[in-house]
């Protein structure tokens, strides 16, 4: 069975991508931190045992991703997004599958670059036994959605706010509605927040794949030993050392 997984991400400009962090963490480092999450992720996937491409935006979003993923950028199989906000874009996205050849399919976001292949397979098995699949965050939205080829997307993804507290219970509500099945893999943060770094920094102490994500929060002060020493509005430590409050705007 053809089984494939997409990786969603913007190209890495400043004042396109990571905006909401980058007005807390200053925008040229939520920029560095954003390409490392793409060179981690890349790496980890580009040999896992099932299909693996890019759902980009803008229309040259490409150009400025492909020089950060190495040898796996040459043969990548890549999708650009269209016009519309997120639901409506991951609508179109489901709706090509069955013409892509792609039976069961999983987009995930890139803002969490410590997803695992092990919790990308387990998605895959649950949609043997469930309509969608959904990986939570714990500030209320998804990290990963999956579908089969002819999955239920006109009735799910339509006319949904996203970036907002309540979007994944909003969209499993549209789901459940319609008599869907809704199965789950793992709870997990995403990187829109300052203190969402405070995860990952505990994070990169333990994973060895997350080489380009520690090195970046490094070169930035964003990987304090012992302290909270963290960059500020001009990516450079604040008074206190310490990262400030989350910024609520919009999605980035």
């Amino acid at each position: 069975m053809s089984e494939a997984l997409y990786l969603i991400a913007k190209a890495p400009r400043v004042g396109l991508a990571k905006t909401r962090l980058g007005r807390v963490i200053g925008h040229e480092s939520a920029i560095t931190l954003y390409k490392a999450f793409l060179q981690d992720l890349a790496a980890r996937f580009e040999d896992a045992p099932f299909e693996f491409g890019w759902y980009v935006t803008p229309t040259d979003a490409w150009e400025d991703i492909r020089p950060l993923i190495g040898r796996g950028g040459q043969d990548a199989k890549v999708l650009l997004q269209g016009e519309g906000d997120l639901t409506e874009r991951q609508r179109e996205f489901f709706r090509g599958a069955v013409a892509r050849g792609e039976e069961r399919v999983v987009l995930v976001a890139s803002d969490s670059p410590h997803l695992t292949v092990e919790v990308v397979e387990q998605a895959f098995r649950e949609l043997d036994r469930y309509d969608l699949v959904f990986g939570p965050t714990y500030d209320g939205g998804y990290y990963l959605i999956g579908m089969s080829g002819q999955g239920p997307y006109d009735v799910v993804l339509r006319e949904v706010p996203m970036s907002t507290g309540t979007v994944l219970g909003d969209v499993v509500a549209r789901a459940e509605f319609a008599g869907l099945s809704v199965g789950w893999v793992e709870t997990t943060f995403d990187v829109d927040e300052a203190e969402d770094i405070e995860h990952l920094r505990e994070l990169v102490k333990l994973r060895t794949d997350l080489v380009a994500t520690r090195v970046a929060l490094a070169a930035l002060g964003l990987c304090g030993d012992g302290g909270r020493d963290a960059a500020g509005p001009n990516g450079t430590p604040d008074a206190a050392g310490t990262l400030p409050g989350s910024y609520e705007g919009e999605g980035a």
